[in-house]
């Protein structure tokens, strides 16, 4: 199904998506990062709707990931910062902490591999859309396809870099092993971000 969208076709997931092949892709263990309020564990899984994938009618919460502290901060303070001029709140920056979590080998569907998008006829204007009806859309169909996708790899929309979806299924979440870095305010590489993206606290 298309929606016309200006001069160009927004793709949503077609009504037989649970019928095509869609290629299945072993993500090897490794450590990932994540940013998230000191008071939540970083494996909290949940389903928020303010976030790219986590459509209301998921049957799975997610938990999102990225492959570096940059690309971390840029995704959790990105749109506050450049919305406002690059300032965050303080009381925002200290309420956080990142910690490297890591994950074993996943089975996912990977939205940065060219394969897969030809596979689902899919452009990343879907994905990186600002309406998140459409990449939700997507995110929905793709946790309800008899794959059983594990989590979807996806690329940030500020640096490029590879992110993670997981999908609480499987007994995943009692796989994971977080090991707690600092807050914010004392982690070296968080310093460096807003020191690189010009980004101040008030």
């Amino acid at each position: 199904m298309a929606v016309d969208h200006g001069t160009r076709r927004l793709r949503l997931p077609p009504s037989n998506l649970d019928k095509l092949e869609i290629p299945k892709t072993r993500l090897p263990a490794r450590n990932w990062y994540r940013i998230h309020q000191s008071r939540f564990s970083a494996l909290h899984f949940s389903l928020n709707t303010i976030h790219r994938f986590s459509h209301e009618d998921c049957p799975c919460p997610l938990l999102y990931l990225a492959v570096d502290t940059d690309t971390c901060s840029l995704e959790c303070f990105g749109d506050k910062a450049f919305e406002r001029k690059q300032t965050i709140p303080q009381s925002l920056w200290m309420a956080h902490r990142i910690t490297c979590v890591h994950l074993p080998a996943l089975q996912i569907c990977d939205l940065t591999d060219s394969r897969t998008l030809n596979a689902l006829k899919l452009d990343l204007s879907a994905l990186m859309n600002n309406d998140l009806t459409a990449p939700q859309a997507w995110g929905l169909a793709l946790q309800r396809h008899p794959a059983r996708f594990q989590g979807i790899r996806f690329k940030s929309r500020f640096n490029g870099k590879d992110c993670l979806a997981v999908f609480k299924r499987d007994g995943i979440e009692a796989r994971l092993r977080e090991t707690p870095l600092d807050p914010l305010p004392e982690n070296d590489a968080a310093l460096d971000w807003l020191d690189t993206h010009k980004v101040c606290l008030y």
